[in-house]
């Protein structure tokens, strides 16, 4: 199903408010033809009754047709069967030697009975007059509509621009508008009362968010804190456990996955703070950094972790490779796309770092997904060969490269899980 595409108020206003004037203007027009046409009609008719009078009263003192006007032309009828085809009348041009040029005339051919004679006499009237003096009228009509119409389309073209100069600010201050900023939110000087309803129901809205906003974000944060600490004091027990040969010996799987799960919570805690601050935009110390050296030097960080599975790093990095994002948060997709390619890769394979001058990619081997790609950067996605989750770790970087106007995709290619990130245009 497409998507209609919008239209502006102002121009559906002034849309509407032209149709109902064309409408206006076409049956005014209408209705105007109909009385000129009338009108002409009328004296036509008055002037042809004038002239059958006239006849009538020549034919009483001179049956001779002698001195007849000479806009009449009157004949005795010898043939009776011609009365039933009259009276005729018409509309024709007829050439005018004194002015040079064809004229229009309404004809009229009647009889007239005078006594026990018949006669058939032709009348004519001027009318062309008439009908340009109507023609030009209604061609004026449509002249000022069109004038009108498109007056009013420049008129709408700049005044839309003054007059919802307020409105669109204050959609600039929704657009820009990020939770936990509400104190900065400035109103707009309108006097309209539709944009000062509207932007009071807004900072109405403004203070309800940042209040829930401050009640939810103190709650994650002394859960995530308070956490920490049985965390921490839990993670140190199973330390001492584990030093234990003896009891190690008896319950170490279980002392190990009791730590692994007291390590992944205790991770979980701290990204779910983060995500929640991440978008809420509190990261904004923006730069453009070059990812060369910073690459280097996380590497140098993971390098024993990935030598516990006897993988290997191969990179291909250039130098014109650069990024404007907070380093922090660089740094978080770095270290989450990394962390992901060792926690995947099968044991002595090689994980592919490469840049150029617009993108990143890592990449490392492994059996395809068994799940739809596009739900690689969903929270908590559970894989189906053993039902473990993937984590936040692809959603951090998923909501980090959005917030920050970076693309990142998944592809499986030659038995490869490659992972892209680029510079949105």
């Amino acid at each position: 199903m497409t998507t209609r595409r919008p239209v502006k108020l102002l121009n559906q206003t002034t849309a509407f408010y032209l149709i109902f004037t064309f409408l206006v203007f076409f049956v005014s027009a209408f209705i105007l033809s109909k009385m000129a046409n009338h009108y002409i009609d009328s004296y036509v008719q008055s002037r042809f009754s004038k002239y059958e009078n006239r006849l009538k009263h020549h034919l009483q003192k001179d049956s001779t047709l002698s001195h007849l006007p000479r806009y009449l032309k009157v004949k005795k009828v010898s043939d009776l069967s011609i009365l039933k085809t009259l009276p005729i009348i018409k509309d024709t041009l007829i050439y005018s030697d004194e002015l040079d040029e064809y004229l229009m005339y309404r004809k009229r051919k009647a009889v007239i009975q005078q006594g026990t004679q018949y006669f058939t006499y032709v009348a004519r009237v001027r009318v062309g007059d008439f009908y340009r003096l109507r023609d030009d009228f209604l061609a004026s009509m449509f002249i000022v509509f069109g004038v009108l119409a498109f007056g009013m389309i420049v008129f709408n073209y700049f005044l839309s621009g003054y007059l919802f100069k307020p409105f669109n600010q204050i959609l600039e201050v929704m657009r820009t508008y990020k939770v936990g900023q509400g104190a900065k939110v400035q109103k707009v000087y309108t006097v309209t009362e539709e944009f000062i309803k509207m932007q009071d129901l807004f900072h109405q809205m403004l203070e309800q968010i940042e209040k829930d906003y401050r009640n939810l974000k103190e709650y994650t944060e002394d859960m995530a804190h308070e956490m920490q600490t049985p965390i921490a004091i839990m993670r140190s027990k199973m330390e001492s456990l584990m030093s234990d040969e003896t009891l190690l010996q008896k319950h170490g799987p279980q002392i190990k996955t009791i730590y692994q799960q007291l390590n992944h919570l205790s991770r979980l805690g701290n990204t779910l703070n983060l995500l929640t601050r991440i978008e809420n935009g509190e990261f904004q110390n923006k730069k453009t950094i070059r990812t060369k050296d910073i690459i280097v030097e996380h590497l140098k960080f993971i390098q024993e972790l990935a030598e516990l599975k006897h993988l290997q790093f191969v990179t291909d990095l250039s130098e014109d490779n650069v990024f404007t994002i907070d380093p922090y948060l660089f740094e978080l997709i770095l270290k989450n796309l990394l962390r992901n390619a060792i926690q995947h890769a099968p044991e002595n394979s090689k994980i592919f770092i490469k840049t150029d001058e617009n993108q990143l990619l890592i990449s490392n081997a492994g059996a395809e997904l068994d799940f739809p790609p596009e739900k690689l950067f969903k929270r908590f996605v559970k894989r189906k060969s053993n039902g473990e989750t993937l984590g936040l770790g692809l959603a951090l970087v998923k909501k980090i490269c959005d917030l920050n106007n970076l693309q990142i995709d998944y592809q499986y290619q030659d038995g490869q899980h490659v992972f892209r990130v680029w510079k949105s245009s």
